[in-house]
């Protein structure tokens, strides 16, 4: 009827059918812009699936232009509070403990009790032989080193002396007087080591085995001297003298040496003869006992 109307009206007034067809439009089919369910879910997982991609893109683009993170360092993680040291000289680096300093062995006193220490500690070590019994290959095989222990007192500068004020010049000075023997076990035994701790000992001794040294006097005893040579089986007696000439020119005179390291109870000391008021032989006593016992058997044997 609409357009039948419009078609009257154009005839008699054309422009007004032509706004009517211009405002007043023919409406749309709705089933025309009608979707289906499947179509419009489609529609919105493609959508997801490009705006998802696009998202992973662009992280993948800020991530390959950030740096790295930062991670904590064991220190900030397992830091324990520092203790307050004292400052020392030993030590590595950094933050490592100090090291301690190991040091050296006291030297052997000197006085009886000593004395009987180290004369116990010369016949256990030694069991009363001058070297090692058996090879260094056998399994029992203990390794030590025996010397001859001399002193003697040493010239002084002043030729002449003075008695009233103690000096008392060369004239004074002894001979080598054999005093005893000293050991030193281990595999890194060394005898100068062990005469360097056991000296002040064996000075002491000797003083009291031979009144010829004990007779000069305080002065004198400030130039006593050690002097040693390889072992051998001789042995003083209270009555014998000095060494000759000849036989001193084997005596070599001691020198101090390191003893870093070094176990007092690696050494020991015998003296050739008792001092005067002085006797002690328990344990060389046992020694010998079993030297005798060891001689029989054999003498059975053979």
């Amino acid at each position: 009827a609409r357009d039948s109307t419009c078609s009257t009206s154009f005839q008699q007034r054309p422009s007004l059918c032509l706004c009517m067809l211009s405002t007043n439009p023919p409406e749309p089919d709705p089933k025309q812009y009608t979707l289906e369910p499947r179509t419009i879910l489609a529609t919105i997982m493609t959508s997801s699936c490009v705006t998802l991609l696009l998202l992973i893109a662009s992280l993948n683009d800020v991530t390959a232009f950030a740096p790295p993170p930062k991670r904590p360092s064991a220190t900030s993680l397992h830091a324990k509070k520092r203790k307050k040291t004292t400052k020392s000289n030993g030590g590595g680096g950094f933050g490592s403990k100090p090291t301690a300093v190991a040091s050296p062995p006291k030297p052997v006193s000197a006085d009886k009790n000593a004395l009987e220490g180290q004369w116990d500690s010369f016949a256990s070590i030694t069991d009363l032989e001058i070297v090692p019994p058996g090879s260094p290959k056998d399994a029992d095989y203990e390794h030590f080193i025996v010397a001859d222990v001399f002193v003697r007192v040493g010239p002084s500068d002043d030729v002449d002396g003075d008695e009233e004020s103690g000096n008392i010049g060369k004239s004074s000075a002894t001979g080598w007087y054999r005093t005893g023997k000293a050991v030193a076990a281990g595999d890194d035994a060394d005898i100068h080591a062990a005469l360097t701790l056991q000296k002040g000992l064996i000075f002491w001794t000797a003083v009291h085995m031979w009144p010829q040294l004990a007779a000069r006097g305080k002065a004198a005893a400030r130039r006593l001297q050690l002097g040693y040579m390889p072992p051998s089986m001789s042995m003083a007696d209270e009555t014998d003298a000095a060494l000759d000439e000849k036989e001193a020119e084997e005596v070599q005179i001691w020198h101090r040496a390191d003893v870093l390291g070094v176990s007092v109870g690696d050494i020991g000391f015998r003296p050739d003869f008792n001092p005067r008021g002085f006797t002690y032989k328990r344990r060389e006593g046992a020694a010998t006992r079993r030297r005798k016992s060891s001689m029989a058997e054999v003498v059975e044997a053979s």
